[in-house]
């Protein structure tokens, strides 16, 4: 489950301390650079700020909703990702041109969430029921990429590429269902919370995620 109670803070103050130290170099270099992104992050929109003259601080919010079917555990379900994320990360170019290195974190809000209905196989039974399943990430995910692209230099409008990844941590997996049959229940559930369990093993090692866009900015 997000850790958003140790996360949000530590965004939050991270956000705004950065700020508060670029606001003077901003005001003096008197530039700034905003950015339309699309990618594996969804639809986002970034704002680049200059530390100094290899090092800009950039902050960026992403979102989009995608509906696509999905099997798992020979469950065939409805499927909505829901992509919310945003960024604070730190530009370093060490050649003074295009080329960065990225480092950062991001507030991870992506969502996974299935619905199915009908004969159901959970467990070693089959059931006539329906079921919910929630799959999703922790929400303070550390970021490393490379990229290319400065906002804040050279022509007014310029091209921008970002490739890397989020460190999520493995996904939590929730499975919530009823059946309608009352009287089987009891074994519904313990077959539900295996079932649960088996998804969580499954995908234990999905502690990742890529982070590649494509866009373009406009310097002030």
């Amino acid at each position: 489950m997000h850790n958003q109670g140790m996360s949000r803070p530590i965004l939050a103050s991270t956000l705004a301390m950065a700020l508060l130290a670029a606001g003077t170099t901003a005001a003096a270099d008197s530039r700034f650079g905003m950015a339309a992104k699309v990618g594996t992050t969804g639809l986002g929109l970034e704002g680049t700020v200059g530390l100094s003259e290899r090092v800009n601080l950039r902050a960026g919010l992403y979102g989009f909703d995608y509906s696509k079917d999905f099997e798992e555990e020979g469950i065939d379900y409805d499927g909505d990702l829901k992509l919310r994320s945003a960024a604070l990360l730190a530009d370093w170019h060490p050649f003074g041109g295009n080329f960065r290195v990225s480092a950062g974190a991001y507030h991870n809000g992506n969502e996974l969430k299935g619905k199915a209905d009908g004969s159901l196989d959970i467990g070693d039974n089959t059931y006539d029921a329906s079921l919910d399943a929630t799959i999703d990430w922790r929400s303070f995910a550390p970021y490393v990429g490379i990229g290319y692209g400065n906002a804040i230099r050279g022509s007014r409008w310029s091209f921008a590429m970002d490739a890397g990844v989020m460190f999520t941590g493995s996904p939590d997996v929730r499975l919530r269902g009823q059946v309608s049959d009352p009287a089987l229940e009891d074994a519904f559930n313990d077959d539900l919370k295996r079932e649960e369990d088996s998804l969580k093993e499954e995908l234990k090692d999905v502690k990742y995620w890529p982070v590649l866009s494509l866009g373009v900015s406009y310097r002030f």
